[in-house]
């Protein structure tokens, strides 16, 4: 999955949930951008900064999926002379993406958080897989964001207008969209979706052109 955002994707949700911790000069909100291993890279307003869990939020954290992850606002210390940051709190999600053993809460793992819109990417050529797609937007809606689905490579594809047909029985309402991103043909759609202050996702098979869409 590649993960990308608008600016920051900050919006009236997140102020309201940052609120509490405005009156603390010491605090700023930031976005985690990716995360390597529990450091984290994070985005403020002033830029980047990496960044470690506090205590408190370790201590805090009642099962794996609670602690920080990419997509997640958080309130951050920053101490003159320390080259590491501290995340303080982790403010709530909107959306998440998580895998984990079936039944078990606490091995469950945060992929991505706050998402808007994903975009569940798939090939018209060889790669072409209804069922695969069905997966792809069952976890999607699962994740509370916004299924959207785009269907690339059409110059690849034996018969388009049977394999369209066949995603819209699968899609239901479901809006899909042809583009070729090599070509930069139909990439209108993409951005369509990516008002300020929206997050979008990308779900999809290696090789179905998610790279070259960014």
């Amino acid at each position: 999955m590649l993960f990308r955002s608008t600016a920051l994707g900050w919006n009236d949700s997140f102020e309201r949930a940052f609120e509490e911790y405005r009156a603390r000069p010491d605090l700023e909100p930031a976005r985690i951008v990716i995360e390597f291993n529990h450091l984290y890279r994070v985005v403020t307003r002033a830029g980047e900064v990496d960044a470690t869990i506090s205590g408190r939020v370790k201590h805090r954290a009642g099962s794996r999926g609670e602690l920080p992850a990419v997509g997640d606002w958080v309130a951050l210390r920053r101490q003159p002379g320390h080259s590491l940051a501290s995340i303080v709190a982790v403010l709530p999600r909107r959306s998440r993406f998580s895998r984990g053993s079936a039944g078990t809460v606490t091995d469950e793992q945060v992929l991505a958080a706050n998402v808007d819109v994903v975009f569940v990417v798939m090939g018209l050529d060889g790669d072409f897989n209804p069922r695969r797609l069905e997966r792809y937007l069952l976890l999607a809606r699962e994740s509370g964001a916004d299924p959207v689905i785009l269907l690339t490579k059409p110059d690849l594809a034996p018969d388009l207008a049977a394999r369209i047909e066949e995603v819209s029985a699968v899609a239901a309402q479901v809006p899909a969209h042809v583009v070729s991103p090599k070509h930069n043909e139909g990439l209108a759609h993409v951005a369509a979706y990516l008002r300020p202050g929206t997050t979008g996702a990308l779900l999809g098979s290696s090789g179905v052109g998610k790279t070259t869409i960014i």
